[in-house]
């Protein structure tokens, strides 16, 4: 327990390290908490290390508990904004520009099938386009494609 005491500052850091691995590789930032106890363990070595701080375990403990909580009032926020970012982007798909031949007629208000690879997707259009007309497909969402007449 002396080598503890003696390299507290080195221990701490060693700690810090590894909290701030496990929250950057393992959770992906997925709890936020972890990042900033290992942040202020860091910073509680560094305090030691440069004699700011006494180097025992007490004093250790007390500044890594106010350093996570300055921490955590000032980063709370940005960091959830950082976690709730959503990406509008759309999703590609290698469906996308698929043609093939109507079987029936499509209006935007009918319900119609396409059977392919097993799976019964519902085509979608904007306009009318009559049976035996070359569609593209022009968007794949969840269990349907929106498709386009080709002239």
């Amino acid at each position: 327990m002396s080598w503890l005491a003696d390299n507290l500052a080195e221990t701490l850091f060693i700690i810090g390290l590894i909290i701030l691995i496990i929250e950057v590789t393992v959770l992906s930032f997925s709890t936020i908490i972890l990042f900033m106890i290992g942040a202020a363990t860091i910073i509680t070595s560094v305090t030691m290390y440069l004699g700011i701080l006494s180097p025992n375990i007490l004093d250790a403990v007390l500044m890594i508990g106010i350093v996570t909580a300055v921490l955590a009032i000032v980063l709370w926020k940005p960091f959830k904004q950082l976690q709730n970012a959503k990406d509008d982007k759309s999703v590609s798909s290698d469906l996308v520009g698929f043609t093939f031949i109507l079987a029936q007629d499509i209006t935007p208000e009918s319900d119609v099938k396409y059977k392919y690879s097993g799976i019964e997707w519902r085509l979608v259009s904007t306009q009318t386009i009559a049976a035996q007309t070359k569609v593209k497909v022009v968007a794949v969402n969840v269990g349907e494609w929106e498709v386009i007449a080709l002239n």
